[in-house]
């Protein structure tokens, strides 16, 4: 099953990967991918968890919540991350800025506020191994022991899937360095490298830093699944295994290295590149480039075959009243609402300005709050998602929005009415957005949502 979205509301389902069918109904707000057999969904504003068959079996009442992890998800209430079951018993309260299950009813923990990194309707709870949290301080914690570390460490993972170790190091030690640490908080492999890399292909690609920098910053290597070095730290350079080969370099040389510490072909070479599969490729030896077969042999230097793609539709510039739905934003006697493609009215017109539904989600100024506030599909004022103290339909890197006024949540209400207006009526001057003087430059017109063919 798979997450998708669409309608006039924007809500979610899940359909099959391969066929596209149909097999849980376009019905919530967020989808998430499932995990141990359920998936979080959020609900009116809040999340909670379904089975495959499309039925809540986890009430919603968290702001956020995470994937499944040997039985335990981790959630978010207010602005603090706690720990849920499977049977949808919380089994942490809500106390620390990540409670993010690691091995079993082991977490990697890192106190204070959870700190938001995404936009609202993009914001989730990541998995360890997709989370990288090499800084600290955190620590290891056990739901039914406590606390298995001080509060001092940094982690990587080192497996997905279900590890039974984790990369960690003692932050607050004179010299940091990682080594292997199990369940219990202690350590599988005394700590010994300055950087590592997780598993791939059953190697896990370490470094350790040496004095003449200059010349040689570091000695790499590898270890296999118990940590055990496999590969000699005796490399200047080390790419993750992909297809059996690493691309190793060593004095200015380049080659390939398969996971017993073998180079194909026996040698190095001036160079080396990989297909776009990950595969050996081609080499260049003596300035001339030759192929490299499975037994090392050199060869004519085949065809690549690119990657097949899919050509989509051409961008063309969009009326900043339509909504990619078929839903259009109206206005009546200089007020807001929304417009169904059957001409109904979804939301009447009684707003200073209001965005697309996204997410089963519009949002619309609220002075009384001085904050952009969320409508559900009655039109009506939500709980959740949170208040946000501006809005504007059109995000650009390195752009910012034209300032209006000095108030921020008013400049963001004009900013959006002259948006608004513009789609209505092309005679009324677009607002701005001002190249940051770093990357964007001068300023363009927000009249097309691709910011292509914009003046």
């Amino acid at each position: 099953m798979f997450p998708s979205c669409g309608g006039i509301f924007d809500l979610c389902g899940y359909s099959d990967r391969q066929t596209g069918k149909e097999l849980i109904p376009e019905m919530f707000e967020r989808a998430t991918l499932f995990s141990e057999g359920l998936a979080a969904v959020r609900i009116n504003g809040l999340f909670g968890y379904i089975n495959t068959a499309g039925k809540v079996v986890i009430e919603p009442r968290f702001d956020l919540a995470g994937p499944f992890h040997d039985g335990f998800a981790e959630i978010l209430v207010g602005q603090h991350t706690g720990v849920v079951a499977e049977t949808g018993e919380v089994v942490l309260e809500p106390q620390f800025g990540r409670s993010t299950p690691v091995m079993g009813d082991v977490l990697v923990v890192q106190k204070g506020q959870y700190r938001t990194k995404r936009p609202p309707e993009m914001e989730e709870l990541e998995p360890f191994d997709l989370l990288y949290v090499d800084y600290g301080p955190m620590g290891l914690y056990s739901l039914s022991k406590g606390w298995l570390t001080a509060y001092t460490y940094g982690f990587k993972p080192f497996e997905r899937g279900r590890p039974n170790y984790v990369w960690a190091r003692d932050v607050s030690a004179k010299q940091p360095r990682f080594g292997l640490m199990n369940n219990e908080g202690e350590w599988k492999v005394e700590p010994a490298f300055d950087a590592v890399q997780s598993l791939h292909e059953g190697r896990a690609v370490v470094s350790v830093k040496v004095e003449d920098a200059e010349t040689r910053p570091g000695h790499w290597g590898a270890v296999d699944p118990e940590g055990k070095v496999v590969i000699p730290l005796a490399y200047d350079w080390l790419s993750y295994w992909d297809q059996g080969y690493s691309v190793v370099r060593l004095n200015g040389e380049e080659g390939f290295l398969d996971t017993d510490g073998n180079l194909l072909g026996g040698r190095f070479f001036q160079k080396v590149e990989r297909d776009l599969q990950g595969k050996p490729l081609k080499v260049q030896l003596d300035g001339n480039w030759f192929g490299i077969t499975a037994d090392g042999r050199l060869v004519d230097v085949p065809e690549e075959k690119p990657f097949p793609f899919r050509v989509g539709e051409p961008i063309t510039p969009s009326k900043s009243t339509q909504c990619k739905s078929g839903v259009s934003i109206v206005s009546k006697e200089g007020l807001w609402g929304l417009k169904g493609p059957d001409g109904s009215i979804l939301v009447e017109p009684k707003f200073e300005a209001i965005s697309c539904f996204r997410r089963g989600i519009a949002w619309v100024p609220d002075t009384a709050k001085n904050a952009w506030c969320p409508i559900g599909p009655d039109g009506r004022a939500r709980n959740k998602p949170d208040c946000l103290p501006t809005f504007y339909e059109i995000e650009v890197s390195h752009h910012y929005q034209e300032k209006l006024d000095p108030d921020p949540f008013r400049s963001s209400v004009l900013w959006m009415q002259a948006f608004l207006k513009h789609g209505s009526d092309p005679s009324h001057p677009a607002p701005r957005l001002i190249g940051d003087g770093i990357q964007g430059h001068g300023s363009i017109s927000a009249t097309c949502r691709e910011i292509i063919q914009c003046d």
